[in-house]
Order: structure tokens, then sequence, then C-alpha cells
């Protein structure tokens, strides 16, 4: 009889909290859910750099070679490339006050072929970050300003790093010279972008799907134009900032993203939701590895977040960082099934495309598509999606004690 009378106020409980919030519980139950467990590698920065980046990096391919998943296939990096540097004495040479870039392949012709080396090999697929890391018309007033926020770059221009600026002035698609930052123009935009696209297919050989802003400011009318030029797929960490307010902090235009979510121009959007960025000392393998295992619960891609600056400081740096790594890998593949290794524009692929086959269009391998779920294998991941994004339906659930079915069905229908 009691049972009986829990039972039924759990029905009517949960008749009340659907028809409530009917639209959410749709719209998650509807989103993709992953029966194979893509497993992503996100490095941004890569680019320009030293003969040490050039051996980090190959280093970095050796580790990567050592892990296999389900069919075979090795970790892949996606490697986010910056595609110049300025070109400084030019610029302060240049009466005009014009910008100048010297590109990757000119400048740092070892780490490019070490880049072509790792398509090759299968474990590097590059994906646009931008034509520079910095705004270039901002960079080149404050060289002819002999600005004191540059000064390092005017006097080492050689050995000179864009990591080496306050992180306001890093920014692409944003003037930040001044704070608040100001959007670049449409024709500026539409210009760098173009030019981009052009500059990484001559360089890579193939365009590229996807993208992810510098410094991860945008707006609608960089996605737009990004579009205009074949970019399907753009990587997020789960929001949109369009600019800096007048204290530096970043301003969120578009404050939720979720993987699988579209824009304005209908691009598929991929969310970062594991942070392995141990040199900044806010995360290391074990941190990584316990939101790997909130990702794979909820049959979302996991998808790692570690930039170029954790493989190329100091030696004890670069160790730890990618002894770190190897751990993390480890620990996915021996206690998280099914995984399967891939590039962002291959994971926004498959959002796009229903059953599609994996292709590496950078060095023609295919891979089988990824299995998904459907129906009642759906329900666990389900209801840790709503678990993990919604407190107040946890708290109604540990009130009501709902969350005793709710435990049982995600313990057992995995």
């Amino acid at each position: 009889m009691i049972f009986l009378i829990i039972f039924s106020a759990w029905l009517l409980i949960l008749a009340v909290v659907f028809a409530w919030k009917y639209p959410l519980f749709k719209k998650t139950w509807l989103e993709l859910y992953f029966a194979d467990t893509p497993v992503l590698v996100e490095s941004d920065d890569w680019g320009p750099g030293n003969e040490l980046h050039t051996q980090r990096l190959l280093q970095l391919f050796s580790c990567l070679e050592t892990h296999k998943d389900t069919v075979g296939r090795a970790v892949v990096l996606t490697a986010n490339i910056v595609l110049s540097m300025p070109d400084i004495e030019k610029i302060m040479a240049d009466a005009t006050g014009s910008y100048h870039r010297k590109l990757l392949n000119e400048v740092s012709p070892e780490i490019y072929q070490a880049m072509l080396f790792g398509i090759k090999q299968g474990v590097l697929v590059p994906q646009l970050h931008g034509l520079e890391h910095l705004n270039g018309q901002a960079f080149a007033r404050l060289c002819q300003l002999n600005d004191s926020r540059i000064a390092d770059a005017l006097v080492n221009s050689q050995s000179w790093d864009w990591e080496d600026l306050a992180s306001a002035l890093q920014g692409h698609y944003v003037d930040g010279s001044e704070l608040p930052t100001q959007a670049i123009s449409s024709e500026q935009a539409r210009a760098l972008i173009v030019l981009a696209t052009q500059r990484f297919t001559e360089l890579f050989g193939f365009t590229s799907f996807s993208t992810v802003a510098p410094c991860y400011l945008w707006n609608s009318d960089i996605e737009r134009l990004w579009q205009q030029e074949g970019v399907s797929v753009i990587q997020t960490a789960g929001y949109r900032c369009d600019r800096r307010d007048k204290s530096g902090h970043y301003h969120q235009d578009r404050s939720l993203i979720r993987a699988g979510d579209l824009s304005e121009s209908a691009q598929v959007y991929l969310v970062r939701n594991v942070m392995y960025e141990p040199v900044d000392g806010n995360n290391n393998a074990d941190t990584a590895y316990h939101e790997a295992r909130v990702a794979y619960a909820q049959a979302l891609p996991i998808s790692i977040s570690t930039h170029r600056y954790n493989y190329t400081r100091t030696e004890g740096e670069f160790n730890n960082s990618l002894k770190g790594l190897d751990q993390l890998l480890k620990a996915i593949s021996s206690n998280i099934g099914g995984i399967r290794y891939l590039s962002s524009p291959e994971l926004g692929q498959q959002y796009l495309s229903d059953h599609s086959e994996i292709v590496n269009h950078f060095n023609n391998s295919q891979w089988k598509p990824l299995k998904r779920r459907s129906g009642l294998r759906k329900l666990a991941p389900y209801l840790w999606r709503l678990y993990y994004r919604h407190p107040k339906l946890v708290v109604l659930a540990y009130i009501s004690g709902l969350i005793i079915p709710a435990s049982l069905i995600c313990r057992y229908s995995r």
C-alpha cells in the first residue's frame, strides 16, 4: 500500500514537471547520443616557432601514436594553426603604418615539415585558428608608437612570440589596444578570413571545415564570414564572447552552447568539456579524467583542451604535461568503453551528416561512422544530462525521492 502511494506520488510529480519543462525535456531528448565514445585532443596556438617547438611536437606525436582506439586508430591532435607572425622589421620600416606578416612555412619551415609529417602519420589534423594570434593593424600601430606593451617584440624580434603579449592584445577579430575591445569591421574580417582560408589550403592541401577563434573572441558576423568560406564547424568552450569590457573581463553574447547546437549561419558548435592545462596549475590528469567520466556518462564526446604552451615551456613543464597526457589517455582507454579517436572537423561532420563515414581529408584515410544511441538506450545518459545541467531538477528529484528510480536506471541500463 505504501509503495503504491509513493509510486502514485511520483507519477503525479513527473506529470507536473513534464508539463512545466516539456520544451527542455524534448530538446534534451532530441540531442545526439553516442554509443561509441568520441575522444578528441584539441590544442590551440601551433604555428611559427623555434627548433624547440619542432622537437616537442615530434615527441608529442610519439606519445599519441602509442594509444589506439577500438578500430586501431591512433590519437589525433587537432592542432589549431596560427598561419603567420608579424614581420616586425618591415612594419617598422613602413612609414604608412601598414601591417606585414611572415607565413608559417617561410619563418618556421622545420615546424611546418613536422606538421606535414604528423598529418601523413595520422596523428595531426590541422584546423584554422587564425591568420595571426593578434590584431595586425593594432599591432602595427603600437609598433609605430613604440608602445611599451610590445617593447620585447621590438627588441627581440627574431625570438619573440605572440604568447608574450598581454592577453588583451592576442585577440584576432577584435582590437584590444584599448579596453573595452572593439570588433573589427566586416570588411576587415572578410579580408582576413578569405586570406586565411586560402593560405591554409595552400599549406595543408585541403580547406578547413572547422575553426576556433583566437582567445575565444568572435561574433555572429565572423560566423557568417566563416560560413561563406566553407567553415561548417566551430569549436567553443560552451559559450561565445564578442569582446572584453573596460576591466578586461570577457563579455558573453551567447552564454550557453551545447555540443550539436547550431549557429545563426547553420554551423554546428562543438564544446570542450575536459580541461588539461597543467601549466596553469588549475587541473591535471586526475581532474581531466573526472571530467571525461562525466562526459562519458552523458554519451557526449570527450573533448580535451590542451594548449601549445603546456608543451613548449621548460623541460620540467613539458615532461610533466606529456606524462600527464599519457596517463589521461591510458585512464580513458582502460576504463571507458568503445572509444574512437577523431578530430574536430570529423566530429562536426558526424553531427551534420547521419551515419557518414569518417574521412580525414588531409591524408585521405577513412574510418567507419560512430555508433549512436536510440530509443531506451538513450535513457540513462539522458537522465545524466538533466542531472549535470539543471540543479533545480536535481533538488526536486532528491526532495521527491525520484532520485532513487533515476539512479537505478542510470546504474543498470548503461
